[in-house]
């Protein structure tokens, strides 16, 4: 019997690389909305703790007061900037998933002719040994009753 050969094998193989690039993309795109999610956290944290060291003084100079306002408006405007990357790092990563799914179904479009292919081909290869079975044992009956 001849060994298995599908002709689309290179496309199959070409498509499960694009799934694996896509789906690396969309891990990087993740990590990218990661970072920003950690950079937020951080400005928060940072003005939580010079509002804490300023309120835990026993006197607090007005000029200090000020600062620490100005800082917070700074923070405002620091987190809402992040918060517009996040929609749009958020945006980038619905968009990313969607080829995700799209280089997914494609691969396994392929994949699953190559799986009926190789079903195809066992069982014609079963067929193929049956046959040759019943040809022997018909001959080795033929030989001693002859």
């Amino acid at each position: 019997m001849k060994r298995f050969n599908f002709p689309l094998e290179r496309v199959r193989r070409w498509r499960l690389e694009q799934l694996n690039i896509e789906e690396l993309k969309l891990q990087q795109v993740r990590e990218e909305r990661q970072a920003l999610v950690d950079a937020k956290q951080l400005v928060r944290n940072e003005f939580a703790k010079s509002q804490q060291e300023v309120l835990a003084q026993r006197s607090v100079p007005g000029g200090e007061l000020e600062n620490l306002d100005s800082f917070r408006l700074h923070v405002h405007d620091r987190i809402r900037g992040i918060e517009n990357l996040e929609q749009q790092s958020e945006a980038k990563v619905v968009e990313q998933r969607g080829r995700v799914l799209e280089a997914r179904r494609q691969f396994e479009l392929l994949d699953g002719l190559r799986e009926k292919a190789l079903a195809k081909w066992k069982a014609a290869g079963d067929k193929e040994q049956e046959t040759l079975a019943g040809e022997l044992f018909l001959a080795r009956s033929t030989r001693n009753t002859g």
